[in-house]
């Protein structure tokens, strides 16, 4: 049986963080009310021309800041999702938090669902330097967000921070405390994320100096890997068994669902982007109309291109057999040898798979280029 990812995007936050490009506005009840509305009418599609519910195997839950959501919200969420989609085969379910919004109430109620239980806890946390969290203007201190991680722990869920580097204010020993601290908080996963501003975001119009990020990433890979953190992915490390599996999907180039305005998702080889705003996404809802937006199919070369370079973003990279069941020994042959030119300290060949060192992972985007050279020429 097909098993789906499904993504819901959560369109609120408090306040809009100075470097966030990814649509959010802030919240209020009526504008939760209709995308909720949205969300349910959106799925109740999807599990029509499915022909009843999805089947799952992972959610995730982001945004936004989907903490902003009261508890009654969040109930509700969980049955409009529970009409559309089967959580019979589901192995992991991630709710993304800011440690500001972040209740007890949001605690007990995900892992108290009779429905399906929240696994994974995903906190933005970003910096535990004072100073770096306020030159990004978030709206939480270092002290309430080890308090956030310590007490997500404390419900039993896997717990994964987001940390952010090569911020303007931002040492090497500030980024290993924030390492180090949430290592010793009991996280189990870490991402971590180069600050990179868009021409139009407040901090972007600013147009600050940013440092170097190559030494703090290269810290980061040194620094996780000896306290048990395996990079698994070009930006996360986790513990034996913390992946986070709805991540991968990506990386797999699976089947995943979206829901919500301008959530992205990918069902066989079609990529689709919906509304960009909330007042599109409810409108073309409630004209019976799917909000789809934007989309790109992807078959053939192309494919298969782009699943070699998402391969490459994860530990175990292209195993080479399995590319060549799906895309064909043609293609197989031109991406070895592409990455055969590659420096030898940057790409291992194995017995059955080709990777990125951890040296590879630092030049990853040089290396994916590479192979964008193989893209079929329009």
């Amino acid at each position: 049986m097909t098993l789906f990812s499904l993504y819901v995007h959560v369109p609120f936050c408090v306040s809009k963080c100075g470097y966030c490009s990814f649509y959010s506005r802030p919240y209020d009840d009526a504008s939760a009310e209709i995308w909720l509305d949205g969300a349910s009418r959106e799925a109740g599609r999807l599990a029509g021309i499915w022909g009843g519910k999805i089947p799952l195997r992972t959610i995730y839950i982001g945004g936004g800041t989907p903490s902003v959501l009261p508890v009654s919200i969040w109930k509700r969420l969980v049955h409009v999702l529970d009409e559309a989609f089967d959580f019979s085969g589901m192995i992991e379910f991630t709710a993304e938090a800011n440690p500001c919004s972040l209740a007890e109430g949001h605690l007990s109620l995900w892992r108290d669902f009779f429905v399906t239980r929240v696994t994974r806890v995903s906190l933005g946390v970003q910096s535990l330097n004072d100073n770096e969290l306020a030159w990004l203007g978030r709206r939480h201190d270092s002290k309430t967000a080890l308090t956030a991680i310590e007490k997500t722990v404390s419900f039993g869920f896997d717990v994964s921070a987001d940390l952010m580097f090569g911020l303007p204010p931002q040492t090497l020993p500030s980024w290993r405390n924030s390492l180090r601290s949430v290592v010793s908080a009991g996280v189990g996963h870490v991402s971590t994320y180069q600050l990179t501003l868009e021409p139009g975001t407040p901090l972007g119009r600013g147009n600050p100096v940013l440092p170097d990020g190559y030494p703090f990433y290269r810290f980061a890979q040194w620094y996780l890997e000896r306290k048990g953190l395996a990079q698994y992915e070009i930006a996360s490390f986790a513990r034996p068994g913390k992946e986070c599996r709805h991540n991968l999907a990506y990386w797999r180039q699976e089947n995943v669902v979206a829901l919500g305005p301008s959530a992205w998702g990918y069902i066989g080889g079609f990529r689709s982007r919906s509304a960009a705003t909330l007042e599109e996404y409810s409108a073309a809802l409630a004209e019976d109309r799917f909000p789809i937006v934007e989309g790109e199919r992807l078959e053939g070369r192309s494919r298969g291109v782009e699943a070699a370079i998402l391969a490459l973003r994860t530990r175990q990279g292209i195993d080479a057999a399995s590319f060549a069941a799906r895309f064909g020994g043609r293609l197989t042959e031109d991406v070895l040898a592409a990455l055969k030119k590659i420096p030898p300290h940057l790409v291992r060949f194995g017995n059955e798979n080709v990777s990125l060192t951890p040296a590879g992972m630092r030049v990853g985007n040089a290396i994916w280029g590479e192979l964008l050279e193989l893209w079929p020429k329009t």
